[in-house]
């Protein structure tokens, strides 16, 4: 079987698939990654076969939540919102949608196109979907176009999920309303030129695939109803490098991990402030506390307290081992890595500010908590495998108690134990390798060999 992977071009987009696509692989399965240039030799780096889509003199950099959106777009949305009238959960997820996925979608389907005008990366995928045959694409949901190519080329398609599903769930969100038309839905909106262009119809298999492989333990995951959905243990990958002599050896004191993750740190700007209110937190702890922060988030900072080591990067693979609890932003990726080590969490769930950097130069900013921080933290907290924080609510002395609690008090690294027990209650990549195969020998469609 030839499987093709499509995946957003940063780390904390491809890491999530490599077990799968190593299991994929050891099946004795033909795999590929399609990827930006950007991110072939992260792809190469972890085994796996790239196959570079766009120019790497033309091929436009990832933005993410830095890309703004037009005023017109903007009040579009707003106008959506109101009409909406969401509960805070909905609130939530339709915020995440908002302020983090539409900006990725952006990147790589730009506002207003037309299905004359050319697009690059998404012709060079559709190309060798034609070329290659593919009997299954594996696409990220902010890469949608690659559910195109697997049309074009006859191919199975599912999504890979590294998140809670805001496609999907904004998807029936909008169409329970009376008063919303298909048209309004952004993720519609964004493939609809490149569908038009290569002659493929939109519907609802088209945005969200044949089926779903998501990795989001059930009790986080957003209520939807029309997606197919095969279950997958996270198996937390983090990249690798040598290891550090100062992890050679166990520590002679309870040790905590601080980190703020690599996308927060490459695509978000939001100041020093919670960097140095987290800081202030640990200070004067029994504890060593290891921060993998670099310059820019460092720039302005008064001296470290005496506890703490900065690091610019090490693998969580490597460093959350040899921890006590870690501290950090909520997001997913990290969150499995300290569950799947039964490794009791903070989560730093407040409302930050982003920065956005239009083509001009022109700054401004929107409030938000990170997208994964609420159900992360929620779910943390339920299991009783840690706390949340939020400097805007509690104070130094508060923060610090929460995170002294979290690592003299035994019944959170029992919570972190049962977290632990969820992921291992779902099957893992290896088992789901038939599941796969099953479901595209149904969906794959009869194709004629040149």
């Amino acid at each position: 079987m030839r499987v093709l992977f499509t995946v957003w071009p940063a780390t904390a987009h491809l890491y999530p698939i490599v077990p799968l696509a190593w299991a994929l692989q050891s099946a004795g399965h033909d795999v590929r990654v399609a990827a930006h240039p950007a991110l072939v030799p992260a792809v190469t780096a972890v085994g796996l076969t790239p196959v570079r889509i766009g120019d790497p003199a033309t091929a436009p950099a990832p933005r993410a939540a830095n890309r703004p959106l037009s005023p017109e777009t903007e009040a579009r949305l707003d106008r959506l919102t109101g009409r909406l009238a969401l509960d805070p959960t909905g609130q939530y997820a339709w915020g995440a949608f908002r302020r983090f996925m539409i900006p990725c979608l952006r990147d790589f389907h730009p506002a207003g196109a037309s299905p004359a005008d050319p697009m690059p990366a998404v012709d060079d995928l559709v190309a060798h979907a034609r070329a290659w045959r593919p009997d299954l694409m594996i696409w990220d949901p902010c890469w949608p176009s690659a559910a195109v190519a697997a049309r074009v080329a006859g191919a199975a398609h599912a999504r890979f999920l590294w998140g809670l599903d805001y496609f999907a769930w904004t998807t029936e969100t909008l169409a329970a309303r009376p008063d919303t038309t298909p048209e309004e839905n952004p993720l519609a909106d964004a493939v609809r030129p490149v569908a038009e262009r290569h002659g493929v119809d939109v519907d609802d298999e088209l945005l969200h695939g044949q089926w779903t492989i998501d990795p989001i333990p059930p009790p986080m995951r957003l209520p939807t109803r029309t997606v197919r959905t095969v279950p997958v243990r996270w198996i937390p990958f983090t990249g690798a490098s040598p290891l550090p002599d100062w992890l050679r050896t166990p520590p002679e004191r309870p040790r905590v991990a601080l980190t703020l993750g690599v996308s927060v740190r490459k695509f978000f700007k939001d100041g020093t402030d919670r960097v140095g209110a987290l800081l202030d937190a640990v200070d004067g702890l029994d504890a060593d506390v290891v921060a993998t922060l670099d310059d820019e988030q460092l720039q302005d900072l008064p001296p470290l307290p005496p506890n703490v080591r900065t690091v610019d990067y090490v693998p969580l693979g490597q460093l959350l081992p040899t921890t006590s609890a870690v501290i950090h932003h909520g997001g997913i990726g990290t969150f499995a890595a300290a569950a799947a080590l039964g490794v009791p969490q903070l989560v730093d769930d407040e409302e930050s500010e982003f920065i956005v950097v239009d083509d001009h130069g022109t700054r401004t900013t929107f409030r938000e908590r990170h997208m994964d921080a609420p159900p992360t933290s929620a779910y943390v907290a339920a299991r009783g495998a840690g706390l949340p924080l939020d400097r805007h609510t509690q104070s130094t002395a508060e923060m610090r108690h929460r995170i002294r609690r979290v690592l003299e008090d035994d019944s959170f690294r029992t919570g972190a134990a049962a977290l632990h027990q969820d992921l291992l209650a779902m099957p893992g990549p290896h088992d789901i390798v038939p599941v796969l195969e099953r479901l595209t020998a149904r969906h794959a469609a009869r194709r004629t060999e040149p």
